[in-house]
């Protein structure tokens, strides 16, 4: 069972703000409980956002999990296409799912990126607005409580950026199918359209918002899956980066699947092995 321990004092975004007035302990988890149960559809910092909590033992809180779905991808297929509210039924988690539209998590824009992709939520906006008011209005989501992030795709590189930005938010980070070095994509589409021709911004691709040269600075656990036949991300994106992590990082685990593509087949699939994984990181903090 996944667990976590309350904080005595309220604290904001990724870590380190103190709320003037500290929440008691057992006001936090009045507040949770009354707030909603069931599924909820919100607005949190003008995102629509879908949460779930169909679990409560007793006077334990459940944990949270902040799952973000992949580029264009309507935030409840994760719902409609997996069995992910069953296994969160099941290990106690509270689930958080933003519409994250067409971000691909860049940290900021810059003169080269297209009006289009100037109308996506950025990473930053993720960490520094959208976690602050989910936390002031749900009390979740809070610097010592056990969160885990999980994304697909594109937000399977967002889960690991919030693993990268936000140590002190999460305590784990699971990536199905997720990209992390767009220097090695250099003709990818997405990739261009925030950072510019690769030819062009070289230092860019492969410093800003890389989160395989950044690897050894991430000290959170992280799961890393992938299927081997995938035609939309290269599988070579998450085969280097768990080869890169797991020797700075033990804890790291990874999951290639053969004949696996870019599917809710897949993603499904590896779902218990994630929660699993998440199940070991809270076990061991104990």
């Amino acid at each position: 069972m996944l667990k976590y321990g309350v904080l005595l004092l309220v604290m904001i975004g990724c870590g380190g703000n103190l709320a003037p007035k500290p929440m008691p302990v057992h006001e936090q988890q009045s507040a949770r409980i009354e707030s909603f149960w069931g599924l909820k559809e919100d607005t949190i910092a003008g995102m629509p956002v879908t949460l779930v909590k169909d679990s409560f033992e007793g006077n334990t809180p459940i944990a949270n999990l902040l799952v973000l779905p992949g580029w264009d991808f309507e935030r409840h297929r994760w719902l409609l296409e997996t069995n992910l509210r069953a296994y969160a039924k099941q290990h106690h988690l509270l689930l958080i799912l933003p519409e994250m539209k067409r971000s691909i998590y860049a940290t900021h824009f810059y003169p080269e990126t297209t009006p289009e992709a100037r109308k996506e939520k950025t990473g930053t906006w993720l960490i520094d607005t959208f976690l602050p008011a989910i936390q002031k209005k749900y009390q979740i989501l809070l610097p010592g409580q056990t969160n885990m992030v999980l994304g697909l795709s594109t937000g399977g590189r967002g889960a690991v950026y919030c693993a990268w930005k936000c140590p002190k938010v999460f305590i784990a980070a699971a990536s199905l199918s997720g990209d992390f070095n767009q220097a090695g994509m250099p003709r990818d589409y997405l990739m261009t359209s925030v950072y510019g021709p690769f030819e062009k911004y070289k230092s860019r691709w492969m410093h800003d918002d890389n989160l395989y040269a950044v690897s050894d600075s991430i000290t959170i656990p992280v799961f890393i899956g992938h299927g081997r036949n995938d035609k939309v991300v290269q599988f070579a994106q998450s085969q280097k980066m768990a080869e890169k992590m797991k020797a700075a990082h033990p804890k790291t685990q990874s999951l290639f699947v053969e004949g696996a593509g870019h599917d809710f087949k897949f993603w499904g699939t590896a779902l218990p092995m994630v929660f699993d994984f998440f199940e070991a990181v809270e076990n061991a903090k104990k």
